[in-house]
């Protein structure tokens, strides 16, 4: 169906810029030579169609496409066609011969510059791409904005942090864009990028810099959060440090997970773990959380004994089922009962303990992309903050 779609466009666009070419060159004698060459090349290009040899037939048709001085957005609609049919070669044949044309005007121009630096990062071929669309950033035209876009693309591609810090920034000097959201939460992943590259160097006060930009961009980053608190909890900052985690736990309760045993540990440091037992029983309360029902559930077990998380649990269970809850208070009654009875329980216990582990605890919203691991840039459609926990009730 692909192909079809591409040479329904091919014959479309032969047809109609033959249609210009005889309105607006009437007395022009060569007209009819023009046609049986447009129509001869048509039927080679359909001949080789059904005889099943694609490449050449749009060889062919892009031909006789050629012949016609007015089919400038034809072509530009069939390079970006051929692009997304995998075609690459072909896209950017196209688009060089639309630029090759004399007289081309400067809005087609630009519009078939951007189109052939899209070729070009399809393709792989980044550093063409990167040439073409500096030259339309100094020209500074219509298509100075699009270009940038292009341009960070490019840079999170090959993971220049500064140089997409630096094109976004611009980006969001127009007013088109100062208050989009998903810009300047790309900003800020980009600035923590950088701050984790400090980090692992223990540049700590170069990290700190970059996540100050990354709060620029996006007050409520709660990458850059976490890795503040994370630097706040290497340095011996505790206090500082829980102050960080709380205010996660209040606002992206969704990301509790990921920092739950680093708050553990930065709270028993001070001897607040009853503090830090409180705030998850409240996160548990008004969230569904299985991994901070877990972490809750052992440290009941650890303060006030089995029995006590096991009546935790009937009550939690009567409120929220859960398998997770199930799961906890199996192994918890297995561990009061006699052998024969234990070792039934811990069956049952070990089954659902499998099916948990099999579950991919994040996807992506905007692909599907499933994932046992949090990534802040989804790895299969390329889209920031996509990720979310795939906890469902019930489980």
């Amino acid at each position: 169906m692909g192909n079809l779609e591409i040479y329904g466009l091919l014959l479309t666009a032969i047809s109609a810029g033959w249609l210009l070419g005889k309105l607006g060159n009437r007395s022009n004698k060569q007209t009819g030579d023009g046609l049986g060459s447009i129509f001869h090349d048509y039927f080679v290009g359909l001949n080789y169609l059904l005889n099943d040899e694609p490449d050449e037939a749009i060889d062919t048709f892009i031909k006789a496409l050629e012949i016609n001085s007015e089919t400038v957005e034809t072509h530009l609609a069939l390079g970006a066609l051929l692009r997304r049919r995998g075609k690459v070669d072909k896209a950017i044949k196209v688009h060089q011969t639309l630029l090759a044309r004399p007289g081309l005007e400067a809005d087609m121009a630009d519009a078939a510059r951007i189109q052939l630096a899209q070729d070009y990062i399809t393709g792989g071929l980044l550093d063409r791409a990167e040439r073409l669309l500096k030259e339309l950033m100094q020209e500074n035209s219509v298509a100075k904005w699009e270009a940038l876009q292009l341009l960070i693309t490019i840079y999170q591609t090959e993971k220049e942090w500064e140089s997409a810090v630096a094109c976004t920034q611009e980006l969001l000097s127009n007013a088109r864009y100062k208050k989009d959201s998903d810009w300047n939460a790309r900003a800020a992943h980009y600035c923590c990028e950088i701050a984790e590259q400090f980090i692992d160097k223990e540049e700590n006060g170069k990290a700190r810099d970059s996540i100050k930009r990354a709060f620029g961009f996006r007050r409520h980053s709660v990458r850059a959060a976490v890795l503040l608190a994370r630097i706040e909890q290497r340095l011996g900052n505790f206090k500082a440090a829980n102050r960080e985690y709380l205010r996660i736990m209040q606002q992206n309760p969704a990301f509790v997970p990921q920092i739950l045993k680093a708050m553990r540990k930065s709270f028993v440091a001070i001897d607040k773990l009853p503090d830090f037992k409180h705030s998850l029983s409240d996160h548990v309360s008004n969230h569904f959380d299985p991994v901070a029902l877990n972490m809750l559930v052992q440290l009941i077990t650890e303060s006030d004994g089995s029995e006590a998380a096991i009546r935790f649990l009937r009550m939690k269970i009567a409120s929220e089922p859960s398998v997770t809850a199930a799961t906890q208070l199996l192994k918890l009654e297995a561990g009061l009962q006699e052998e024969a009875q234990a070792t039934d329980l811990e069956r049952i216990h070990q089954m659902l303990e499998n099916m948990l582990k099999k579950r991919a605890g994040y996807q992506c919203n905007q692909c599907g992309y499933e994932s046992k691991n949090l990534y802040w840039l989804c790895p299969s459609c390329h889209t920031w903050d996509s990720i979310e926990p795939n906890y469902k009730n019930g489980i």
